[in-house]
């Protein structure tokens, strides 16, 4: 399954005409039972993020859709439970993850209708708590209602940490029109500042060393900046 990690989700939205059916996809899966442990789906919905934050999604829509994949993966999920436990005990799947379902066990009976909502929250346990609900007898109704509410709050819990950094990263290149090398290079250097003076007895090496770094730091700013 490692070829989910191969994919570049960023790229297949861009070039989507269905960009609000592929979000709706990589949440569904995300949240679907077994799937969900080696489908890369948050990474991918941090990736949405910053695909917001550069205009190419508009931000209520994907999170109207990614809410939409989450509610429908986990609720197809908690009737798998309910419906083909004992085929599902049986699968190779759920022998090779089965620690996984009995921490999920536990926490749900730890925690009850708390643990299906905090549960989503938590990677080990987040695939298969819906349908350890569903297996344990959990009403229907009441697991809907659940899965709404908690994915009101999955949804931008995920999405929006990209777009905030896809947003100051935006800023920086408006506004300082630094590039991303140039960025990382800038904080090199003061990491070496750091690591000089936290090892140096302040020997004129040392000092010489820290003078040198910063007067190259100092030129590649105004450089970047346009000052000179």
């Amino acid at each position: 399954m490692d070829f989910f990690y191969t994919i570049d989700f960023a790229e297949i939205i861009k070039q989507s005409q269905y960009t609000g059916l592929v979000v709706f996809l990589i949440a569904f899966l995300e949240t679907l039972l077994l799937i969900g442990f080696f489908f890369p789906g948050s990474v991918a919905l941090v990736a949405i993020g910053g695909l917001i934050a550069t205009g190419y999604l508009d931000l209520w829509p994907t999170l109207f859709w990614a809410f939409a994949g989450a509610v429908v993966g986990d609720n197809l999920s908690f009737w798998i439970g309910v419906y083909f436990q004992e085929p599902l005990k049986r699968s190779r799947l759920y022998q090779r993850h089965q620690q996984e379902f009995i921490k999920g066990e536990e926490f749900f009976h730890q925690y009850g209708i708390y643990g299906v909502a905090l549960g989503r929250f938590i990677g080990p346990i987040r695939a298969v708590i819906p349908a350890i609900a569903g297996s344990l007898g959990m009403s229907g109704r009441l697991f809907f209602i659940v899965n709404i509410l908690s994915a009101l709050i999955w949804a931008p819990a995920y999405i929006l940490p990209g777009l905030v950094v896809g947003d100051f990263y935006n800023y920086i290149e408006k506004y300082i029109q630094m590039e991303f090398w140039s960025l990382l290079l800038i904080g090199v250097c003061v990491w070496l500042v750091f690591r000089i003076i936290k090892k140096s007895q302040h020997s004129k090496k040392s000092i010489a060393y820290i003078a040198l770094i910063l007067a190259s730091l100092m030129t590649l700013t105004m450089t970047q900046t346009n000052i000179i």
